[in-house]
């Protein structure tokens, strides 16, 4: 077993992943009323526009607290795509197919992969959703390089449901094998985990 990253998760990580969770749910039901971008009046686009750069700065402070925050919660410390993390992803998938979970510290193996993913497509997804919302023409239809960031986030919106049916679903099999992770972020207990 790794020793990597076996600091506890802080309070800082754990605040910034229930932000996450409320923005993304926003940013879910907000996200059909955007398409009235071509009209003149253009509520939806702006209300869903102003949740997408509240979940950019988020992600800002995310990667800066990632980058400079404590050792433990570095990025660098957890970062998936080494020979060696991404062996462990192997080992963790094949330990998957035999209907067991992998038993190792956060951020290793798989779970640094999957978390990898879900943090790749929320910044797509911001990054592609801040230039439509600097960008955009409102009151017309987007076209020319406006139109082709319209589509890739589009695709980023639908990789965002990849991602929770992955995240979700190992929360419930932890749950269903006894590991009950996710109180760790509802209500900020110390996880069985670490």
């Amino acid at each position: 077993m790794s020793t990597e990253n076996t600091a506890p998760l802080g309070t800082p990580v754990r605040l910034w992943h229930l932000t996450m969770i409320a923005l993304a749910v926003a940013a879910l039901a907000t996200g059909d009323g955007a398409d009235d971008y071509k009209r003149i009046e253009h509520a939806g686009f702006l209300l869903h526009g102003k949740v997408g750069l509240t979940v950019f700065a988020a992600l800002c402070c995310y990667f800066l607290y990632g980058l400079l925050g404590p050792q433990g919660s570095r990025l660098t410390t957890w970062f998936p795509l080494t020979p060696s993390r991404l062996k462990q992803t192997g080992r963790d998938i094949a330990v998957l197919l035999r209907f067991k979970l992998p038993e190792h510290k956060r951020r290793q193996g798989l779970a640094g992969l999957v978390e990898f993913f879900g943090l790749m497509v929320f910044s797509w997804l911001a990054a592609t959703g801040t230039l439509m919302y600097v960008f955009m023409e409102r009151g017309a239809k987007a076209h020319g390089p406006m139109h082709t960031i319209k589509e890739a986030h589009e695709v980023g919106t639908a990789l965002i449901w990849v991602y929770l049916a992955l995240h979700v679903g190992a929360v419930i099999a932890h749950t269903l094998s006894g590991h009950q992770v996710w109180k760790e972020m509802f209500f900020l207990k110390k996880s069985e985990a670490e």
